[in-house]
C-alpha cells in the first residue's frame, strides 16, 4: 500500500493536465460543431440543439462505461495485477459494443418521432437538419462506447498523456473535415456530423492501438482487439453490479441537462440557439471538474489499499492518505472554479462571434452570462467530491442523493416551461441544482473521512 507520502501535489497535477486537455479535447467535437455550424445558419444552430441533446446525451448516459472502468481496472491492477485488469477490461469492451449497437438501433428506430416531439411547433423549422444530423451521429455510437472504456484502461494505469494525443489528433480531423464540408462544401449541419462520426471512428482506432501496446508492456495475456472470449453472465452480472449506480448518478445528471433543453424548445427559436450555444460552453467548462473526478477514482483506490468486501474499515494511514488526496484536490478545484467561470463568462459575453452572427441570439447569450458563471464556479469543488465518493465506492448514497435531487430539479423546470418564465429561470435552477448537490457530497465526504475539517486542518498546522 501506498504512504501518506506518496501521492505528491506536483504528481496530481502531472496528471491532470494531460486529463483536462484530452476531456477537452473530446468536449472540443461538439463545441467545434456549434461554432463552425453557428456561423453558416441560425436555424441549423438552433437544431443542433435537440440533435445533440439525443445524441451526445444519450451516449453520455453510458459513460458510466468509463467511470466503472477506470475505478475496477485500477483496483484491480493495484491489488491482483494486469491479468485481472485486462479481464475487467475484456468485459468492459464487450458491454460497451453490445450498449453501443443497442442505442444505436434505438436513435435510428424512435430519434425521428422524439425530435418531432422535442422541437413541436415552436421551433418546427429546425427538425429536418436536426433529423439529418441525428441519423449520421448514430453511426459513431459504438465507437464512441468502445472510446470511453479504452481511455479509461489509460487513465486506470495513470497514464493520461496518451489519450491526450489521441484525442489532439481526433479533434483537429474533426476541425479540419468541419471546415472542409460545413463551410468549402456548403453542407451544413450534415457535414458536421460526418465530420464528428470520421474522427470518433479514427479516434478508437488509435486508442485500441495504444492500449494493445499497454496490454504487452505490463505482460497480460493476450486476445483480438483487446477481447478475451464472450465473458460469462456471473462475469457481466459483477461489472453490472458495480456499475449499476453509477448509471442511475449519470442519467440523473442526462435528465436535468436534456429537460433544460426541452424547456428552451418552447420558447421559440432564439431562446433555443442562444441555449445551444451555452449549453456547449457550459459541458466544455465542466471538463476541468470531471478531469478532478477522475485523477480522484485513478488515486483513490491504491491510496485506501484493499479492503474486503465484508469490512468497511480503514487502516489509519490510509485515512491520512485519502484525505490528503482529497485536501489536495479541494484546493485544486477551488482555483479551477474561479478561473473557468471568470473565462467562460468573458466568453459568452465578449467574445459571442464566435459562435453566431445574429445580434438577438447575442443578447440573449449575454443575459445568461452571470449563472453560467455561478454554476461553473460550483461545478470542479461539487465533481472532486463526487469523485471522491466514487472512488470510495459509496455508491448507495450517491444514488439516493442524485433520487431525491433529480425530482425536484425536474419539477421546476416542469414549471418553468408551462409558466413560460424564461431562459433566465432555466438556468437559475441549475445554479440552485449545483449549490445543493456540493452540499450534499462536501458533507458526506467529510463524514466518511475522505476529508478532514477546516477546523482540523487549523488545529494540524498550529
Amino acid at each position: 500500500m501506498v504512504t501518506p507520502n506518496s501521492v505528491s501535489s506536483g504528481e496530481l497535477v502531472r496528471f491532470f493536465i494531460p486529463t483536462i486537455t484530452s476531456l477537452l479535447s473530446s468536449e472540443a467535437l461538439s463545441v467545434v460543431d456549434t461554432a463552425v455550424v453557428g456561423r453558416v445558419s441560425a436555424a441549423e444552430l438552433a437544431a443542433l440543439g435537440p440533435a445533440t441533446m439525443l445524441s451526445d446525451s444519450t451516449a453520455y448516459v453510458f459513460f458510466w462505461l468509463n467511470v466503472a472502468t477506470t475505478s475496477l481496472f485500477a483496483s484491480r491492477l493495484a491489488s491482483k495485477g494486469a491479468d485481472e485488469a485486462f479481464d475487467i477490461l475484456s468485459d468492459a469492451l464487450w458491454v460497451a459494443l453490445g450498449c453501443g449497437v443497442g442505442l444505436a438501433f434505438a436513435l435510428h428506430s424512435f430519434g425521428p418521432a422524439a425530435l418531432a416531439a422535442i422541437c413541436g411547433s415552436s421551433a418546427s423549422e429546425s427538425l429536418p437538419a436536426a433529423t439529418k444530423y441525428l441519423s449520421i451521429r448514430l453511426l459513431g455510437t459504438p465507437a464512441f462506447m468502445a472510446s470511453t472504456v479504452l481511455q479509461a484502461a489509460c487513465l486506470g494505469t495513470k497514464d493520461s498523456l496518451s489519450p491526450l494525443f489521441v484525442l489532439l489528433v481526433s479533434g483537429s480531423l474533426n476541425l479540419l473535415l468541419d471546415l472542409h464540408l460545413v463551410i468549402g462544401r456548403g453542407m451544413g449541419i450534415g457535414g458536421a456530423a460526418i465530420a464528428t462520426l470520421v474522427a470518433q471512428v479514427a479516434q478508437v482506432l488509435m486508442l485500441a492501438i495504444v492500449v494493445q501496446r499497454k496490454r504487452a508492456k505490463l505482460g497480460a495475456k493476450g486476445g483480438l482487439l483487446l477481447l478475451r472470449g464472450r465473458p460469462t453472465l456471473g462475469r457481466i452480472g459483477a461489472f453490472l453490479g458495480f456499475a449499476g449506480p453509477i448509471f442511475l448518478v449519470l442519467l440523473g445528471k442526462v435528465s436535468c441537462y436534456n429537460a433544460m433543453t426541452l424547456a428552451a424548445t418552447t420558447l421559440g427559436v432564439i431562446p433555443l440557439a442562444a441555449h445551444q450555444v451555452l449549453v456547449s460552453v457550459f459541458f466544455l467548462a465542466c471538463k476541468f471538474g470531471d478531469a478532478i473526478s477522475q485523477t480522484a477514482q485513478a488515486y483513490l483506490p491504491a491510496c485506501l489499499g484493499p479492503r474486503s468486501d465484508n469490512d468497511s474499515s480503514r487502516p489509519s494511514s490510509a485515512t491520512l492518505v485519502a484525505q490528503k488526496l482529497g485536501g489536495t484536490l479541494f484546493s485544486l478545484s477551488a482555483l479551477l472554479g474561479v478561473v473557468v467561470s471568470f473565462v467562460s463568462y468573458l466568453v459568452i459575453t465578449r467574445l459571442p462571434g464566435l459562435f453566431t452572427t445574429e445580434l438577438a441570439v447575442v443578447r440573449q447569450m449575454g443575459s445568461i452570462g452571470p449563472l453560467i458563471a455561478s454554476a461553473l464556479l460550483i461545478h470542479p469543488a461539487c465533481m472532486c467530491a463526487e469523485g471522491l465518493l466514487l472512488g470510495a465506492r459509496d455508491l448507495p448514497f450517491l444514488a439516493r442523493v442524485y433520487a431525491g435531487n433529480i425530482a425536484v430539479f425536474l419539477t421546476a423546470l416542469l414549471v418553468i416551461s408551462r409558466r413560460s418564465l424564461g431562459l433566465s429561470a432555466v438556468w437559475i435552477g441549475l445554479t440552485a441544482f449545483q449549490a445543493v448537490r456540493l452540499m450534499q457530497f462536501g458533507l458526506r465526504a467529510l463524514s466518511v473521512g475522505l476529508v478532514r475539517s477546516p477546523r482540523a486542518v487549523r488545529e494540524n498546522t498550529r
